[in-house]
Protein backbone atom coordinates (compact mmCIF):
# COMPACT_ATOMS: atom_id res chain seq x y z
CA UNK A 1 0.00 0.00 0.00
CA UNK A 2 1.11 3.70 -0.61
CA UNK A 3 -0.08 5.47 2.67
CA UNK A 4 0.35 9.33 3.49
CA UNK A 5 0.21 10.41 7.45
CA UNK A 6 -0.76 13.59 8.22
CA UNK A 7 0.23 14.05 11.60
CA UNK A 8 -0.33 17.21 14.39
CA UNK A 9 3.34 16.20 15.94
CA UNK A 10 5.91 14.77 15.05
CA UNK A 11 6.44 11.24 15.80
CA UNK A 12 9.67 9.60 16.41
CA UNK A 13 11.16 7.29 19.00
CA UNK A 14 12.17 7.26 21.61
CA UNK A 15 9.20 9.55 22.26
CA UNK A 16 8.27 11.73 24.99
CA UNK A 17 4.71 11.41 24.92
CA UNK A 18 2.55 8.66 23.90
CA UNK A 19 0.95 11.08 21.38
CA UNK A 20 4.47 10.33 19.37
CA UNK A 21 5.07 7.31 20.40
CA UNK A 22 1.63 5.82 19.17
CA UNK A 23 2.47 7.21 15.43
CA UNK A 24 5.75 6.49 15.80
CA UNK A 25 5.18 2.66 16.34
CA UNK A 26 3.18 2.96 13.59
CA UNK A 27 5.20 4.00 10.72
CA UNK A 28 8.33 1.71 12.15
CA UNK A 29 5.52 -1.36 11.18
CA UNK A 30 4.47 0.06 8.29
CA UNK A 31 7.79 0.89 6.91
CA UNK A 32 8.13 -3.58 6.59
CA UNK A 33 5.32 -3.62 4.48
CA UNK A 34 4.35 -0.25 2.81
CA UNK A 35 5.33 3.11 1.79
CA UNK A 36 4.80 5.86 3.83
CA UNK A 37 4.65 9.45 3.25
CA UNK A 38 4.46 12.51 5.98
CA UNK A 39 3.12 15.72 6.19
CA UNK A 40 3.84 17.25 9.54
CA UNK A 41 3.28 19.95 12.38
CA UNK A 42 6.38 20.26 14.74
CA UNK A 43 6.17 21.53 18.44
CA UNK A 44 8.82 22.08 20.28
CA UNK A 45 12.33 20.45 19.72
CA UNK A 46 10.54 18.43 16.82
CA UNK A 47 12.89 19.89 13.79
CA UNK A 48 15.66 17.93 15.72
CA UNK A 49 14.41 14.60 15.44
CA UNK A 50 13.10 14.99 11.41
CA UNK A 51 16.12 12.55 10.47
CA UNK A 52 14.44 9.58 12.04
CA UNK A 53 11.00 10.05 9.90
CA UNK A 54 13.37 10.15 7.22
CA UNK A 55 14.61 6.99 8.11
CA UNK A 56 11.32 5.22 8.15
CA UNK A 57 8.98 7.60 5.30
CA UNK A 58 9.62 7.99 1.76
CA UNK A 59 9.07 11.25 2.37
CA UNK A 60 8.86 14.18 4.71
CA UNK A 61 6.98 17.11 4.74
CA UNK A 62 6.81 20.08 7.54
CA UNK A 63 5.13 23.26 7.79
CA UNK A 64 5.22 26.00 9.96
CA UNK A 65 2.85 28.14 11.88
CA UNK A 66 5.25 30.71 12.93
CA UNK A 67 4.28 34.25 11.98
CA UNK A 68 0.69 34.47 12.73
CA UNK A 69 -0.41 37.92 14.71
CA UNK A 70 -2.29 37.96 17.92
CA UNK A 71 -4.62 40.02 15.85
CA UNK A 72 -5.02 36.48 13.59
CA UNK A 73 -6.12 34.71 16.55
CA UNK A 74 -10.25 35.28 16.85
CA UNK A 75 -10.39 34.43 13.14
CA UNK A 76 -8.67 30.99 13.62
CA UNK A 77 -10.72 30.43 16.79
CA UNK A 78 -13.81 31.28 14.65
CA UNK A 79 -12.86 29.35 11.74
CA UNK A 80 -12.21 26.28 13.76
CA UNK A 81 -15.00 25.98 16.49
CA UNK A 82 -17.54 28.08 13.97
CA UNK A 83 -16.64 25.67 10.82
CA UNK A 84 -14.42 22.66 11.79
CA UNK A 85 -11.64 24.52 9.26
CA UNK A 86 -8.54 25.62 11.54
CA UNK A 87 -6.76 28.12 9.40
CA UNK A 88 -3.07 27.27 10.32
CA UNK A 89 -1.00 25.96 8.26
CA UNK A 90 -4.78 24.99 6.47
CA UNK A 91 -3.34 26.51 2.94
CA UNK A 92 -0.26 25.00 3.52
CA UNK A 93 -1.57 21.51 3.54
CA UNK A 94 -3.88 21.55 1.15
CA UNK A 95 -1.65 22.46 -1.50
CA UNK A 96 0.55 19.72 -0.69
CA UNK A 97 -1.93 16.89 -0.60
CA UNK A 98 -3.60 17.79 -3.86
CA UNK A 99 0.28 18.45 -5.50
CA UNK A 100 1.11 14.90 -3.98
CA UNK A 101 -2.66 13.81 -5.88
CA UNK A 102 -1.34 14.87 -9.46
CA UNK A 103 1.96 13.29 -8.97
CA UNK A 104 0.36 9.69 -7.67
CA UNK A 105 -2.23 7.65 -5.80
CA UNK A 106 -2.34 7.10 -1.96
CA UNK A 107 -4.43 4.23 -1.43
CA UNK A 108 -5.36 5.72 2.69
CA UNK A 109 -4.99 8.45 4.35
CA UNK A 110 -3.95 8.17 7.56
CA UNK A 111 -4.55 11.36 10.10
CA UNK A 112 -3.25 11.57 13.69
CA UNK A 113 -4.74 14.12 15.62
CA UNK A 114 -7.99 16.09 15.79
CA UNK A 115 -6.59 19.24 15.06
CA UNK A 116 -4.97 17.52 11.43
CA UNK A 117 -8.23 16.03 11.07
CA UNK A 118 -9.78 19.85 10.51
CA UNK A 119 -6.80 20.96 7.69
CA UNK A 120 -8.21 17.95 4.97
CA UNK A 121 -10.34 19.12 2.65
CA UNK A 122 -12.92 17.47 1.94
CA UNK A 123 -12.63 16.47 -1.57
CA UNK A 124 -9.89 13.97 -1.48
CA UNK A 125 -10.27 10.72 -3.35
CA UNK A 126 -9.41 8.27 -0.42
CA UNK A 127 -10.44 6.36 2.33
CA UNK A 128 -10.03 8.90 5.38
CA UNK A 129 -8.90 7.36 8.47
CA UNK A 130 -8.55 10.11 11.69
CA UNK A 131 -6.45 8.45 15.00
CA UNK A 132 -7.70 10.65 17.77
CA UNK A 133 -6.22 8.56 20.38
CA UNK A 134 -9.26 9.85 22.84
CA UNK A 135 -11.73 12.00 23.20
CA UNK A 136 -10.94 15.66 23.41
CA UNK A 137 -14.19 16.26 25.28
CA UNK A 138 -13.44 14.12 27.97
CA UNK A 139 -9.22 14.68 28.37
CA UNK A 140 -10.86 18.77 29.07
CA UNK A 141 -12.58 17.96 31.20
CA UNK A 142 -10.17 15.72 32.49
CA UNK A 143 -7.64 18.62 32.58
CA UNK A 144 -9.76 21.26 33.83
CA UNK A 145 -10.04 18.95 37.02
CA UNK A 146 -6.23 18.49 37.68
CA UNK A 147 -4.64 21.40 35.78
CA UNK A 148 -2.65 23.07 38.89
CA UNK A 149 -3.74 26.98 37.83
CA UNK A 150 -6.90 28.83 38.09
CA UNK A 151 -6.33 30.29 34.15
CA UNK A 152 -5.49 26.31 32.93
CA UNK A 153 -8.53 25.33 34.67
CA UNK A 154 -10.93 28.14 32.98
CA UNK A 155 -9.04 27.40 29.72
CA UNK A 156 -9.80 23.26 30.10
CA UNK A 157 -13.26 24.39 30.62
CA UNK A 158 -13.74 26.57 27.87
CA UNK A 159 -12.76 23.87 25.58
CA UNK A 160 -14.85 21.30 27.29
CA UNK A 161 -17.65 23.31 25.58
CA UNK A 162 -16.57 24.02 22.01
CA UNK A 163 -14.90 20.52 21.67
CA UNK A 164 -18.49 18.74 20.89
CA UNK A 165 -18.57 21.50 18.54
CA UNK A 166 -15.46 20.84 16.50
CA UNK A 167 -15.61 17.06 16.74
CA UNK A 168 -19.24 17.04 15.21
CA UNK A 169 -18.21 18.88 12.41
CA UNK A 170 -14.77 17.07 11.37
CA UNK A 171 -15.38 13.61 12.82
CA UNK A 172 -17.90 12.89 10.00
CA UNK A 173 -15.47 13.45 7.23
CA UNK A 174 -13.85 10.38 8.11
CA UNK A 175 -14.57 7.06 7.09
CA UNK A 176 -13.24 5.93 10.76
CA UNK A 177 -12.40 7.55 14.04
CA UNK A 178 -9.59 5.21 16.05
CA UNK A 179 -9.54 5.53 20.05
CA UNK A 180 -7.41 3.68 22.12
CA UNK A 181 -10.22 2.31 24.61
CA UNK A 182 -13.79 1.71 25.05
CA UNK A 183 -14.81 4.43 27.45
CA UNK A 184 -13.21 6.93 24.71
CA UNK A 185 -15.20 5.37 21.96
CA UNK A 186 -18.43 5.73 23.68
CA UNK A 187 -17.66 9.13 24.19
CA UNK A 188 -16.76 10.17 20.75
CA UNK A 189 -20.38 8.36 20.13
CA UNK A 190 -22.18 10.66 22.37
CA UNK A 191 -20.76 13.35 21.16
CA UNK A 192 -20.72 12.54 17.69
CA UNK A 193 -23.55 10.47 17.04
CA UNK A 194 -23.69 8.14 13.62
CA UNK A 195 -19.63 8.55 13.94
CA UNK A 196 -18.00 5.25 12.63
CA UNK A 197 -15.43 4.76 15.58
CA UNK A 198 -13.25 2.12 16.17
CA UNK A 199 -10.51 0.47 19.37
CA UNK A 200 -7.25 0.12 18.58
CA UNK A 201 -5.69 0.32 22.23
CA UNK A 202 -1.83 1.37 22.65
CA UNK A 203 0.93 -1.25 21.89
CA UNK A 204 4.62 -1.54 23.86
CA UNK A 205 7.73 -2.40 22.11
CA UNK A 206 8.79 -5.57 23.44
CA UNK A 207 12.61 -5.26 22.38
CA UNK A 208 12.92 -2.04 23.60
CA UNK A 209 11.01 -2.07 26.87
CA UNK A 210 12.24 -5.19 28.66
CA UNK A 211 13.59 -6.88 32.04
CA UNK A 212 17.03 -5.71 32.64
CA UNK A 213 19.78 -7.62 33.41
CA UNK A 214 21.48 -7.28 37.52
CA UNK A 215 19.56 -7.25 40.73
CA UNK A 216 16.69 -4.00 41.70
CA UNK A 217 16.90 -2.30 44.03
CA UNK A 218 15.41 -3.83 47.08
CA UNK A 219 12.89 -1.16 48.18
CA UNK A 220 12.90 1.20 45.81
CA UNK A 221 9.55 2.51 44.27
CA UNK A 222 8.88 4.34 40.83
CA UNK A 223 6.85 6.58 38.71
CA UNK A 224 7.59 7.85 35.32
CA UNK A 225 5.96 9.99 32.70
CA UNK A 226 6.00 13.40 31.03
CA UNK A 227 6.90 15.75 34.81
CA UNK A 228 5.42 18.92 32.94
CA UNK A 229 1.82 17.19 32.35
CA UNK A 230 -0.94 18.23 34.73
CA UNK A 231 -2.32 14.44 35.71
CA UNK A 232 1.45 13.22 36.05
CA UNK A 233 1.99 15.91 38.29
CA UNK A 234 -0.80 15.37 40.47
CA UNK A 235 -0.54 11.93 40.88
CA UNK A 236 3.21 12.46 42.11
CA UNK A 237 2.30 15.17 44.34
CA UNK A 238 -0.88 13.47 45.57
CA UNK A 239 1.19 9.96 46.10
CA UNK A 240 4.10 11.93 48.06
CA UNK A 241 2.02 13.63 50.19
CA UNK A 242 -1.07 11.00 51.03
CA UNK A 243 0.54 7.74 50.30
CA UNK A 244 4.78 7.83 50.57
CA UNK A 245 4.29 8.68 54.55
CA UNK A 246 2.18 5.98 55.14
CA UNK A 247 4.58 3.68 53.40
CA UNK A 248 7.32 4.87 55.17
CA UNK A 249 5.70 4.79 58.36
CA UNK A 250 5.89 0.87 58.24
CA UNK A 251 8.87 0.91 55.66
CA UNK A 252 11.81 3.50 56.81
CA UNK A 253 14.17 1.85 54.06
CA UNK A 254 12.11 2.44 51.58
CA UNK A 255 12.90 5.27 48.82
CA UNK A 256 10.53 7.08 45.93
CA UNK A 257 12.35 7.46 42.43
CA UNK A 258 11.00 10.31 40.26
CA UNK A 259 11.82 10.14 36.40
CA UNK A 260 10.64 12.10 33.56
CA UNK A 261 10.73 14.79 31.04
CA UNK A 262 10.26 18.64 31.93
CA UNK A 263 9.42 18.44 35.33
CA UNK A 264 7.72 21.64 37.20
CA UNK A 265 8.78 23.09 40.08
CA UNK A 266 6.26 21.25 41.84
CA UNK A 267 7.70 18.05 41.31
CA UNK A 268 11.29 19.59 41.93
CA UNK A 269 9.97 20.55 45.31
CA UNK A 270 9.18 17.00 46.38
CA UNK A 271 12.57 16.18 45.67
CA UNK A 272 13.11 18.05 48.84
CA UNK A 273 11.27 15.48 50.91
CA UNK A 274 13.40 12.67 52.82
CA UNK A 275 13.91 9.55 50.63
CA UNK A 276 12.81 10.76 47.43
CA UNK A 277 14.86 11.48 43.96
CA UNK A 278 14.32 12.77 40.71
CA UNK A 279 16.02 12.26 37.40
CA UNK A 280 14.56 14.79 34.77
CA UNK A 281 15.15 14.86 31.38
CA UNK A 282 17.21 11.05 30.98
CA UNK A 283 17.90 10.47 27.23
CA UNK A 284 17.00 6.71 27.96
CA UNK A 285 15.16 6.23 31.26
CA UNK A 286 15.19 2.23 30.91
CA UNK A 287 18.12 1.74 33.46
CA UNK A 288 15.92 4.52 36.32
CA UNK A 289 12.92 2.82 35.49
CA UNK A 290 13.73 -0.92 35.55
CA UNK A 291 16.31 -1.11 38.50
CA UNK A 292 12.93 -0.19 41.06
CA UNK A 293 11.50 -2.79 43.19
CA UNK A 294 8.13 -1.86 42.34
CA UNK A 295 6.27 0.43 40.23
CA UNK A 296 3.35 3.12 40.99
CA UNK A 297 0.61 4.75 39.31
CA UNK A 298 -1.35 7.50 41.39
CA UNK A 299 -2.81 8.74 37.98
CA UNK A 300 -6.67 9.75 38.87
CA UNK A 301 -7.30 12.11 36.00
CA UNK A 302 -6.47 11.78 32.17
CA UNK A 303 -7.75 10.01 29.12
CA UNK A 304 -6.90 7.33 26.99
CA UNK A 305 -4.13 4.61 28.09
CA UNK A 306 -1.55 4.84 29.84
CA UNK A 307 1.60 3.67 28.13
CA UNK A 308 3.63 3.64 30.97
CA UNK A 309 1.82 0.73 32.63
CA UNK A 310 2.60 -0.71 29.67
CA UNK A 311 6.08 0.34 29.99
CA UNK A 312 6.44 -1.07 33.43
CA UNK A 313 4.94 -4.45 32.62
CA UNK A 314 7.13 -5.18 29.67
CA UNK A 315 10.29 -4.32 31.93
CA UNK A 316 8.59 -7.30 34.59
CA UNK A 317 8.05 -4.64 37.24
CA UNK A 318 5.24 -5.30 39.59
CA UNK A 319 2.84 -2.12 39.85
CA UNK A 320 -0.06 -1.00 42.20
CA UNK A 321 -1.99 1.69 40.28
CA UNK A 322 -5.51 3.23 40.97
CA UNK A 323 -8.21 2.33 38.77
CA UNK A 324 -8.40 5.42 36.20
CA UNK A 325 -4.80 4.50 35.07
CA UNK A 326 -5.74 1.40 34.14
CA UNK A 327 -8.73 1.87 31.84
CA UNK A 328 -8.39 0.65 28.73
CA UNK A 329 -5.45 -2.24 29.40
CA UNK A 330 -7.41 -5.44 29.66
CA UNK A 331 -5.69 -7.04 32.54
CA UNK A 332 -6.31 -8.93 35.47
CA UNK A 333 -6.38 -7.19 38.75
CA UNK A 334 -4.61 -9.49 41.28
CA UNK A 335 -2.92 -11.26 38.40
CA UNK A 336 -0.88 -8.34 36.39
CA UNK A 337 -1.46 -5.83 38.84
CA UNK A 338 -2.77 -4.73 42.11
CA UNK A 339 -5.42 -1.99 42.09
CA UNK A 340 -5.70 0.51 44.89
CA UNK A 341 -8.54 2.70 45.98
CA UNK A 342 -7.49 5.52 48.36
CA UNK A 343 -4.71 5.81 49.98
CA UNK A 344 -4.73 3.25 52.56
CA UNK A 345 -5.09 0.87 50.39
CA UNK A 346 -2.42 2.06 48.07
CA UNK A 347 0.25 1.47 50.58
CA UNK A 348 -1.06 -1.69 51.94
CA UNK A 349 -0.42 -2.98 48.59
CA UNK A 350 3.15 -1.71 47.91
CA UNK A 351 4.15 -2.96 51.80
CA UNK A 352 2.60 -6.53 50.88
CA UNK A 353 4.71 -6.50 47.59
CA UNK A 354 7.91 -5.31 49.58
CA UNK A 355 6.91 -8.07 52.01
CA UNK A 356 6.18 -10.74 49.67
CA UNK A 357 9.10 -11.41 46.70
CA UNK A 358 7.82 -14.23 45.75
CA UNK A 359 4.71 -12.50 44.98
CA UNK A 360 6.10 -9.78 42.86
CA UNK A 361 8.14 -11.94 40.57
CA UNK A 362 5.09 -14.36 40.14
CA UNK A 363 2.85 -10.58 39.02
CA UNK A 364 5.73 -9.28 37.04
CA UNK A 365 6.11 -12.55 34.88
CA UNK A 366 2.45 -12.86 34.54
CA UNK A 367 2.35 -9.21 33.16
CA UNK A 368 5.16 -9.42 30.76
CA UNK A 369 3.55 -12.33 29.69
CA UNK A 370 0.30 -10.50 28.86
CA UNK A 371 2.22 -7.02 27.07
CA UNK A 372 4.05 -9.92 24.82
CA UNK A 373 0.85 -11.90 23.70
CA UNK A 374 -1.73 -8.72 23.99
CA UNK A 375 0.15 -5.58 22.72
CA UNK A 376 2.90 -6.02 20.19
CA UNK A 377 2.80 -3.07 17.77
CA UNK A 378 2.93 -5.52 14.95
CA UNK A 379 -0.65 -6.61 16.06
CA UNK A 380 -1.56 -2.97 16.08
CA UNK A 381 -0.60 -2.11 12.78
CA UNK A 382 -2.56 -5.24 11.72
CA UNK A 383 -5.54 -3.73 13.19
CA UNK A 384 -4.97 -0.31 11.06
CA UNK A 385 -4.48 -2.60 8.21
CA UNK A 386 -8.07 -4.30 8.50
CA UNK A 387 -9.80 -1.11 8.76
CA UNK A 388 -8.06 0.46 5.73
CA UNK A 389 -9.17 -2.40 3.87
CA UNK A 390 -12.51 -2.46 5.45
CA UNK A 391 -12.89 1.09 4.41
CA UNK A 392 -11.70 0.62 0.74
CA UNK A 393 -14.41 -1.79 0.12
CA UNK A 394 -16.94 0.55 1.93
CA UNK A 395 -16.15 3.20 -0.98
CA UNK A 396 -16.08 0.66 -3.57
CA UNK A 397 -19.62 -0.61 -2.96
CA UNK A 398 -20.72 2.99 -2.82
CA UNK A 399 -18.93 3.88 -6.25
CA UNK A 400 -20.76 0.29 -7.79
CA UNK A 401 -23.99 1.61 -6.95
CA UNK A 402 -23.81 4.74 -8.92
CA UNK A 403 -21.83 3.34 -11.60
CA UNK A 404 -24.83 3.36 -14.06
CA UNK A 405 -25.16 6.96 -14.02
CA UNK A 406 -21.61 7.79 -13.99
CA UNK A 407 -21.53 5.58 -17.41
CA UNK A 408 -24.65 7.62 -18.34
CA UNK A 409 -23.39 11.17 -18.13
CA UNK A 410 -19.74 9.57 -19.89
CA UNK A 411 -17.48 10.81 -17.23
CA UNK A 412 -16.18 9.44 -13.65
CA UNK A 413 -16.26 11.78 -10.77
CA UNK A 414 -12.84 12.48 -9.25
CA UNK A 415 -13.22 9.91 -7.09
CA UNK A 416 -13.31 6.97 -9.57
CA UNK A 417 -10.59 8.66 -11.64
CA UNK A 418 -7.96 7.49 -8.76
CA UNK A 419 -9.01 4.25 -8.59
CA UNK A 420 -6.46 1.03 -8.92
CA UNK A 421 -7.12 -2.08 -10.57
CA UNK A 422 -6.27 -3.93 -7.01
CA UNK A 423 -7.47 -2.16 -4.01
CA UNK A 424 -9.99 0.33 -5.58
CA UNK A 425 -7.83 3.09 -4.29
CA UNK A 426 -5.07 5.20 -4.71
CA UNK A 427 -1.44 4.24 -6.16
CA UNK A 428 1.74 5.87 -6.93
CA UNK A 429 4.57 7.81 -5.92
CA UNK A 430 5.61 12.04 -4.88
CA UNK A 431 8.37 13.25 -2.67
CA UNK A 432 7.55 16.61 -1.29
CA UNK A 433 9.48 19.02 0.89
CA UNK A 434 8.92 21.36 3.39
CA UNK A 435 9.79 24.46 5.75
CA UNK A 436 10.34 23.73 9.87
CA UNK A 437 6.89 24.42 11.85
CA UNK A 438 5.83 24.72 15.67
CA UNK A 439 2.61 24.38 16.33
CA UNK A 440 0.75 22.95 20.00
CA UNK A 441 -0.54 19.46 20.16
CA UNK A 442 -3.37 21.16 21.72
CA UNK A 443 -5.88 22.54 19.65
CA UNK A 444 -6.26 25.39 21.49
CA UNK A 445 -2.68 26.33 22.16
CA UNK A 446 -2.98 26.93 17.51
CA UNK A 447 -5.33 28.90 18.27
Amino acid sequence: MNLLFVTQALPYLPAKDGFRLYAANLLREFRRRHRVDLISLLQEDDEKHIDWCREHCASVTTFSTKGKSHLSKPFQFAATYGLGRPLYPRGKIVAALHRGLAEKRWDVLHVEGGYAGGLIPDDLPMPRILSLHDSWKVRCEQMAQCSPTSRERSYYRILSRVEPRYERFVYPRFDRCVVVSESDARAVRATVPGCKVAVISNGIDTDYFHPLPGKRSNRVLTFHGNLGYAPNVEAAVNFVEQVFPLIRAQSPEATLHLIGARPVEAVRQLARHEGISLSADLPDLREAVGSARIYVCPIQHGSGVKNKLLEAMAMGIPIVCYPESVAGIDCVPGKHLLIARNPEMFSDAVLWLLRNPEKCLEMAQAALAFVQEKYSWESRSRAFEEIYREVAAERGAKLGTRGKSLKRNSALNSETQYLSADSGIPGKEVVTTGSKSQAGERRGSIL
